[in-house]
C-alpha cells in the first residue's frame, strides 16, 4: 500500500469571509433590481435641485439696512443707472443725481422714482466714465448748478469683452475704475466744502484673484473675469488710500460687496457662459432691493466714521487680504492714476505737503526742548 496523502482543509475564517462576499454579490444584485432607472433618475433630479435650492439660499443671504437716518437737504450722485440705490435713498428725501451714459434711460427711471417715492428732486445728468472729457464736463455741470454734495456712489461698471475708452486705456480698468477715481478727485473739494461727506465705490468679492500688473495695464492677455477682478482690486486700493488722504478732511471712503445681484452687468458677456449666467441670474441672484442695502448702510448709516477705508458685505466690515493695505502699492497706483488722468501736477503737490508734514513733525517742539533743559 502507498502512503495516504494528508488532505488541508481551508480555514474556517476563509470560509466565512467568502460566504459573506457572496451574500454581499447577491444583496448588492438585488438592490439593483429594485432601483431601476425609472427610480434613480428622479433621486438624482431631486439631489441636484436641493443642491441648487441651498446655494440659492446661500447667494440670496441679505441683511437689511437698519438705519432710520433720513437724507433732506443732502445731495447724491450715483454713477449708473442704480435704480434700487436711488429708490431707497429718495424715500429718505435726498436729492439725487443719476450720471450715466444714456441718458434718455436715466429721465426715465429717474421718472419712475419720482412718481413711486414722492420725491421731486431725482434728476439725471449724461456722463460717460470711459471718456476723461465727458467726466471732466459733468463736473463742471455739476459744480454750476449744484452747490452741494454729501454722497458720490460709484456703482457702475462694465464687465464684457476686451475693449478701449475715448483715452485709450482697457475699458473694464478704464470705466470701473480710471473713470471713477478722476470723478471722486474733481469732486473732492466741494466734498470738502459740505463735509461730512462720503464716497461709496461698489466694488466685489472677485478683487481676491485680481492683479495689477504696472507694466501691462493693456491686459495682454485678456480674461473677461481676471480684467473685472483687477478693476475692483484698484477700486478696494483707491478706497484704503482715499481714507488715508482725504479722511482728515471728513471725506470718508467705504468698498462695497453687494453680493451676486440681478443687474444688467452681465448684459455684455458673450457666448454660451454669458447666456447661462443672464439665465441662472434671475432665479439664482439677489434682487437689486436686497443687494442695495449694504450701499444705503454706507451711504448713510450712524457711527461709520471710525471705519472708513474699509470692505462692507451685509452691512458689516469684511477682512481684506493685508497684502492689498501696502502704503507704497497704494500710493503707487494712486500715482499712476493722477498720471493717466493728465493731473501729474498733483503728484508733487501731494509728495511736497507729505514731506512738509513728515518734517513739521519730526521738528522738535520748543516746549519740550525747555522741558527736557530744566
Amino acid at each position: 500500500m502507498g502512503k495516504h496523502q494528508k488532505v488541508v482543509h481551508p480555514p474556517q475564517e476563509n470560509i466565512e469571509i467568502k460566504q459573506l462576499w457572496n451574500h454581499l454579490k447577491t444583496d448588492l444584485k438585488d438592490a439593483m433590481e429594485l432601483f431601476s432607472p425609472a427610480f434613480l433618475v428622479p433621486v438624482i433630479i431631486s439631489i441636484i435641485l436641493l443642491c441648487i435650492f441651498v446655494l440659492r439660499l446661500y447667494i440670496r443671504w441679505n441683511v437689511p439696512c437698519k438705519s432710520q437716518k433720513r437724507l433732506e437737504g443732502k445731495t447724491v450722485i450715483i454713477t449708473g443707472l442704480g435704480r434700487a440705490t436711488a429708490s431707497e435713498l429718495a424715500k429718505r428725501g435726498a436729492k439725487i443725481i443719476l450720471a450715466c451714459r444714456n441718458q434718455k434711460r436715466g429721465e426715465a427711471v429717474a421718472r419712475i422714482i419720482r412718481n413711486k417715492t414722492g420725491n421731486e428732486d431725482i434728476n439725471a445728468y449724461y456722463l460717460d466714465l470711459a471718456s476723461l472729457r465727458s467726466i471732466k464736463e459733468f463736473v463742471y455741470e455739476f459744480n454750476s448748478r449744484e452747490p452741494y454734495l454729501h454722497v458720490l456712489i460709484n456703482n457702475a461698471g462694465y464687465l464684457g469683452p476686451k475693449a478701449t475708452t475715448e483715452d485709450g486705456y482697457e475699458r473694464t480698468f478704464g470705466v470701473n475704475y480710471l473713470g471713477h477715481f478722476y470723478l471722486s478727485y474733481l469732486l473732492k473739494e466741494k466734498m470738502k466744502k459740505c463735509a461730512p461727506c462720503r464716497i461709496v465705490n461698489v466694488a466685489s468679492s472677485a478683487y481676491t484673484i485680481g492683479k495689477i500688473d504696472f507694466e501691462d495695464l493693456a491686459l495682454t492677455n485678456y480674461n473677461i473675469y481676471k480684467a473685472y477682478a483687477r478693476s475692483k482690486l484698484a477700486q478696494i486700493q483707491f478706497t484704503i488710500e482715499a481714507h488715508r488722504r482725504w479722511s482728515p478732511d471728513v471725506v470718508l471712503s467705504y468698498a462695497v460687496h453687494p453680493g451676486a445681484v440681478s443687474t444688467d452687468l452681465l448684459r455684455n458677456w458673450p457666448g454660451l457662459k454669458g447666456k447661462v449666467l443672464r439665465m441662472a441670474r434671475n432665479f439664482l441672484f439677489k434682487s437689486p432691493e436686497d443687494g442695495c442695502q449694504t450701499i444705503v448702510h454706507c451711504a448713510v448709516g450712524e457711527g461709520l466714521r471710525d471705519v472708513s477705508g474699509n470692505l462692507f458685505t451685509n452691512c458689516a466690515i469684511v477682512q481684506t487680504k493685508k497684502n492689498i493695505r501696502e502704503k507704497q502699492v497704494c500710493r503707487k497706483l494712486w500715482d499712476l492714476s493722477l498720471h493717466l488722468c493728465g493731473l501729474d501736477d498733483e503728484i508733487e503737490k501731494f509728495s511736497s505737503e507729505s514731506e512738509d508734514m513728515e518734517q513739521n513733525h519730526n521738528k522738535p517742539n520748543p516746549e519740550q526742548e525747555s522741558k527736557k533743559s530744566k
